[in-house]
């Protein structure tokens, strides 16, 4: 690796929760659901969820390929967090599932291998979509267990930790040998208000486990004024995703999972909103919202 030369690239693709929504509500932070492109520093390409950015990430791939001097025969690694719609809409339209010169290991978060195939001939075929029987050679479905790291290329690997989100979700870990790097957490709800000992538990287990963490992506789609509404829906709000990375001395906070209505000034406000808690509680923690076509240097 060059000196200073960044372990892990991250770009965001698409960042919304729910379902896409573009508009002009929507010109700065974007309207895609839920797709980010991690690339470490030992050449692999590690994809987080599937949503409506998968799409347009697919095409920026095959466009790679077809201006390369080489022959390339990638292997892409696609996590999803879970099976619910926003985060699996694109999955079909990812072109490298069609293309002769890559190949897809697809692993879900709140799935077993046999529950993902089923989700996969469930969606990318018909009546939901074209037939696609040369996914027999381009994709293979492995599992995605809590507590066995899954190698991403030489020095990598995937670690998946347990969210709380209606029906089952994985927090995506990425770590290289010089540790942990990058925290996915799209939905989860962090409770903060919650005093049962079972969810304070497993909060400070999901501290200890993303301790210093340089980079973390988590679930922001609500305010604090919301949240309680909406308690059991398994997200969090702005500010307890502040609080968490405060908790864990993250070194920088990503807010995502936008809610589908809200508007670029109205992120904009939470951002400053959440720097502001941050700025009280006396920590250096970075924050930003994600947006499409944000990247990182990890």
């Amino acid at each position: 690796m060059p000196v200073n030369a960044p372990r892990f690239r991250l770009r965001c693709w698409g960042a919304r929760g729910t379902l896409p929504s573009p508009g002009p509500h929507a010109l700065r932070y974007g309207g895609h659901t839920s797709c980010v492109e991690i690339q470490p520093a030992n050449g692999a390409r590690v994809i987080f969820d599937a949503g409506s950015g998968i799409r347009a990430l697919g095409a920026h791939i095959l466009k790679q390929q077809s201006e390369s001097v080489q022959e390339v025969n990638e292997l892409i690694h696609l996590f999803l967090t879970h099976q619910h719609f926003d985060h699996i809409i694109g999955l079909p339209h990812f072109q490298p599932l069609r293309s002769d010169h890559h190949r897809v290991v697809l692993r879900c978060g709140n799935a077993t291998r046999d529950q993902l195939q089923e989700l996969v001939q469930s969606v990318l075929a018909p009546p939901l979509f074209v037939s696609m029987p040369m996914l027999d050679d381009t994709l293979r479905i492995e599992s995605c267990e809590s507590g066995v790291p899954i190698p991403v290329g030489d020095g990598c690997a995937v670690h998946r930790l347990e969210a709380r989100h209606n029906g089952g979700a994985a927090i995506f870990r990425i770590d290289d040998n010089l540790g942990p790097a990058i925290a996915f957490a799209p939905d989860n709800e962090l409770s903060y208000a919650s005093t049962d000992p079972l969810v304070v538990q497993w909060r400070a287990g999901i501290v200890g486990d993303l301790r210093n963490i340089p980079v973390l992506m988590h679930d922001a789609m609500y305010h604090n004024e919301e949240v309680a509404r909406y308690a059991g829906w398994g997200h969090s709000s702005a500010e307890e995703a502040t609080q968490l990375a405060i908790d864990c001395n993250a070194g920088r906070l990503v807010l995502f999972h936008h809610h589908p209505d809200r508007t670029d000034s109205e992120i904009d406000d939470l951002v400053w909103n959440c720097r502001s808690l941050a700025h009280r509680a006396g920590s250096r923690l970075q924050i930003d919202a994600a947006y499409e076509g944000m990247t990182l240097g990890v």
